[in-house]
């Protein structure tokens, strides 16, 4: 149990998969998916889930098997001890402020007291998920389709994209001005369901980036042609993709308000085996890699994102977004706005916080002076 991750910013990313998959397959069962959860870390799996057996007192007791063959007993109400116990940071992946201990009038304890519990950055840690994400590609494939059978679509129909790759080098700064406007609406009150959905859908279209064809000259005696995918950021084919997203996403919610509404799934269900990531989970864990990879950034660009003051530089830069462009065309050496844009985010950073250290220096100069008069 030691050996547990302390918050949602320590998963590695396959824990980080098979814990969205969990939590979007018990969503509407916290105690199940927690214990869920806790037997995917541990590497567990439920053994003999065709004949439950139970205790003396006739609780449900459940045989798990380790993944180095070691089987365990455990009863469903220990099970769900430990989990609440190890991973209190489960139900709050976007954080929580917690709770205060509540008493009566005669000082009893009528409401247990809750801790705060970060979100998905967790800036103690090493920012294992922002420096060093999966190079994996993702397919994403049609829904089967009913025609007197259930069939699996021609694969043509398949779209590539890479997994959100939101490290250091691989984010432009038109992807993050998309990003960072599309992340503070998401969580607005009295949004709908299709609003959720559709701000989501944009996420998913700007975060992940598609394959595209393209021919590369091969030098040499003679010029010869050879086809390469690539895989770079494009705006435009963004906004295209919003749609894509959005009838999957529609899709999955469906179906997943549908299992709700069925049965109450169990924990003999759960198998430790990675599904193929549905839009609804993938869309988590793209934020996750988001949140992750901006924390770090806050942490290495203090002076651009306000480090804990009211100040924020990047978002005034966002506000004057042509006198932004224009600096850094200048200290760049470029003679296109768009140059700007597709430039990697680390790079528009480092020439924002020289602006900002020169302008902090200037600052400071006209106080000593000002204090000498």
């Amino acid at each position: 149990m030691t050996n547990l991750p302390s918050s949602w910013s320590d998963l590695s990313w396959s824990q980080l998969t098979a814990l969205w998959q969990v939590k979007m397959r018990y969503g509407g069962y916290p105690d199940v998916a927690r214990a869920a959860a806790l037997l995917s870390l541990l590497d567990c799996t439920v053994c003999c889930d065709s004949v439950a057996t139970y205790t003396a007192t006739g609780e449900r007791q459940y045989l798990l098997r380790s993944k180095d063959g070691t089987h365990y007993t455990v009863t469903a109400r220990e099970l769900s001890q430990m989990a609440a116990k190890t991973l209190p940071w489960f139900d709050y992946p976007y954080g929580d402020n917690g709770e205060e201990e509540q008493k009566d009038e005669k000082g009893k304890v009528i409401k247990e007291g809750r801790e705060g519990v970060r979100g998905y950055v967790n800036p103690v840690g090493d920012w294992h998920d922002a420096l060093s994400l999966p190079l994996d590609k993702l397919k994403v494939g049609r829904s089967p389709i009913f025609n007197g059978r259930w069939s699996m679509v021609n694969l043509q129909w398949q779209k590539t994209f890479a997994l959100p790759q939101v490290a250091c080098f691989n984010l432009t700064w038109e992807q993050y001005r998309s990003l960072q406007g599309i992340a503070s609406q998401l969580f607005q009150e009295g949004l709908t369901d299709d609003e959720t959905l559709d701000l989501q859908a944009q996420f998913l279209a700007h975060c992940l980036t598609p394959s595209s064809f393209a021919l590369l000259d091969t030098t040499g005696s003679s010029v010869r042609l050879r086809p390469h995918w690539e895989y770079t950021y494009n705006a435009a084919r963004a906004n295209e993709l919003t749609a894509f997203w959005m009838k999957r996403l529609k899709i999955e919610n469906g179906r997943l308000k549908m299992k709700a509404s069925r049965s109450q799934s169990s924990i003999f269900n759960l198998q430790s085996s990675i599904f193929n990531l549905q839009s609804s989970i993938l869309y988590h864990v793209c934020f996750q890699a988001y949140h992750t990879a901006i924390g770090y950034y806050a942490t290495a660009y203090p002076l651009l994102f306000g480090g804990g003051k009211t100040s924020d530089t990047v978002t005034d830069a966002l506000k004057g977004e042509s006198r932004t462009v224009n600096a850094v065309m200048k200290y760049a050496g470029y003679s296109e706005q768009q140059q700007v844009y597709d430039s990697n985010l680390p790079f528009v950073l480092d020439i924002l916080n020289t602006m900002a250290e020169e302008a902090k220096q200037i600052e400071q100069m006209n106080a000593r002076l000002k204090i000498k008069k």
